[in-house]
């Protein structure tokens, strides 16, 4: 979760505990229903009134129905349920109940939508509650019926809260969920209307009282129900109700700071549990967003692990990475973002295959050095297939190249017959922001590890100036490997060729740097067949004397090869990228 979404359930909770402070103010002049009433009346003419003003629609006619049923699940009922609990429990066995809201949201996603609990989950529901029984602490109460009635009508009311915020996503949140939530208190409003008016006070209530429920009006039910719409919107029902366990924290607060009521120890202890609970279940929700740093590593090194040291579980393991879900969740989604861009005639059963041939790439890819670590050179030539041209004689030249996964067994390749290798890198200056900067030395320290694993020196260069190292080792007979399907904006040129029938760019530099020592140019890429669990080396030789018409026949093989495999390109994340020019 963001730290922004994350201080937005903090002032949620903020606005819905200082409820229970105007609610005590205005209850014993009021009453439950009255109080109901005028609150939920009064917030939504101020919210059909934002509504009108900002010339938003909350189409009235097709959706009072939706308004109707969602006002009675997530105020009405729980209201009335709330009035009678406060009849016959403790307030703290109510704040108790109430915070159960997020557990029904986490057992409703797992029933009715088969989202797995995890552990961080229930971990933070198990702080939260802690906090909430230290906080609130346990009251001695007789087991009356009445009271286990009370119990479940404030249990109740949280697990209509819980629902009423999956309905919300499903049917009102929208492009703005100001409409929604104006539409859901006016259906409250046409629920609390007549035991409202029934149960009206026979004196006219104080200003003091008034001021309360205007209080409960504007600011916990409008401004709260705006915001609540939006988290609803941003981060998912589930997330959005862990604020139930903020309630009685912000209450107890205050209570200190209003009406002057003591903060206690158990006090301090339990908004600590509570807080931390809140963030557990927050982080234990389905993720969406930016990987976290135990995905990168099941994904970049635990899973490709077992591929690489369980030759008889390989081809199960990769089955299972197919299927999954959770699995290089990222790039899925990159995939299913941009392959219609590209390959727009495409089916939504092949873009599901390709999907699934994509997470297959990508573990292949990353299990390239673990396969090379543990099982040495002499497996790739027991089971790489060498598909190459001029008879398979090969020379110092430069290897121009793209993956499918398995493109960096080149090095070894060559190595195994006697020619000197090194991996050739674009590096671009040194950015001036931090972020940027660390982010450029980690590519250095991935690279160093490649480097190191296969035995083979980097290079670095860029188009300001070829470095020493690179014409030295050049002039020693080196070949030169280097990776050239690099978007433009990590680059510091770029040359314009015909991609997919529309003007991209890609780096030339190398190539001028090949064609300027008069050395020869290979084409090479590396994958994986699903079929066979087998990988497939394509070498040939380009012969040209500009790097526009070497750099274009790489493309065009480039294109060929999405074309016939469109899951096994590992850059479709960049994908737009190469039709900007730098």
């Amino acid at each position: 979760m963001k730290s922004s979404s994350f201080l937005q359930i903090l002032l949620l909770g903020a606005l819905w505990g200082a409820a229970f402070m105007f609610m005590r103010v205005a209850v014993p002049e009021f009453g439950a229903f009255s109080m109901a009433l005028a609150r939920v009346g009064m917030a939504a003419i101020i919210m059909l009134g934002i509504v009108a003003a900002l010339r938003q629609s909350i189409h009235f006619r097709a959706r009072w129905k939706t308004y109707v049923a969602i006002g009675a699940i997530n105020t009405a009922l729980p209201f009335i349920a709330y009035s009678f609990a406060a009849k016959h429990i403790p307030a703290g066995y109510s704040a108790i109940a109430n915070s159960t809201t997020p557990v029904w949201s986490a057992l409703i996603a797992w029933l009715w939508f088969k989202q797995p609990l995890g552990a961080l989950k229930w971990i933070g529901i198990v702080f939260a509650f802690a906090g909430v029984f230290v906080l609130v602490g346990l009251q001695s109460v007789a087991l009356t019926p009445m009271v286990i009635a009370g119990m479940a009508a404030a249990v109740l009311s949280a697990s209509l809260y819980a629902a009423a915020s999956f309905l919300i996503q499903r049917y009102l949140t929208g492009e703005s969920g100001l409409p929604g939530a104006a539409g859901m208190l006016w259906g409250a409003m046409m629920w609390l209307l007549a035991p409202g008016l029934f149960f009206a006070p026979e004196t006219l209530p104080s200003v003091k009282a008034w001021g309360a429920v205007l209080a409960l009006s504007v600011f916990c039910t409008v401004a709260g129900y705006g915001l609540f719409f939006h988290l609803i919107k941003t981060i998912g029902p589930q997330r959005a109700s862990s604020v139930a366990f903020l309630f009685p924290v912000f209450a107890a607060f205050w209570g200190w700071l209003i009406l002057s009521e003591p903060i206690t120890f158990n006090m301090i202890t339990g908004m600590v549990l509570v807080l931390v609970g809140t963030a557990l279940v927050s982080m234990g929700a389905t993720k969406t967003g930016p990987t976290t740093t135990w995905e990168r590593l099941r994904d970049t090194q635990i899973v490709p692990f077992l591929f690489a040291a369980l030759p008889p579980l390989r081809r199960t393991i990769a089955n299972a990475v197919c299927r999954s879900t959770r699995l290089y969740r990222n790039e899925a989604d990159a995939v299913r973002q941009h392959i219609r861009s590209l390959l727009p005639d495409l089916t939504d059963d092949e873009v599901h295959a390709a999907v699934a041939d994509h997470r297959f790439t990508r573990l292949v890819d990353h299990a390239d050095m673990w396969l090379y670590k543990l099982w040495g050179t002499r497996w790739y030539d027991k089971r790489i297939v060498l598909d190459a041209k001029n008879d398979g004689v090969f020379e110092q030249g430069f290897y121009l190249g793209y993956h499918f996964g398995g493109s960096w067994w080149i090095a070894a390749f060559l190595r195994e017959r006697k020619l000197p290798t090194a991996i050739l890198f674009w590096d671009s200056e040194k950015p001036r922001q931090w972020i940027a900067r660390l982010m450029h030395r980690v590519t250095h320290w991935r690279v160093n590890t490649i480097g190191r694993l296969l035995g083979v020196p980097q290079l670095f260069t860029n188009t300001e100036g070829v470095s020493w190292q690179v014409i030295r080792n050049w002039r020693n007979g080196v070949s030169l490997i280097a990776m050239a399907d690099v978007p433009p904006p990590l680059v510091d040129r770029t040359c314009e060729v015909e991609f997919f029938d529309r003007p991209a760019w890609f780096p030339p530099s190398l190539v001028e740097l090949a064609l300027r020592q008069k050395k020869p140019i290979y084409l090479f890429r590396a994958e994986w067949d699903r079929a066979t669990m087998r990988p497939t080396m394509h070498v040939r030789q380009v012969i040209g004397e500009q790097h526009e018409l070497v750099l274009q026949a790489f493309v065009d093989e480039l294109e060929s090869m999405i074309r016939r495999r469109p899951g096994a390109w590992h850059l479709w994340g960049d994908a737009s990228l190469f039709f900007r020019q730098a």
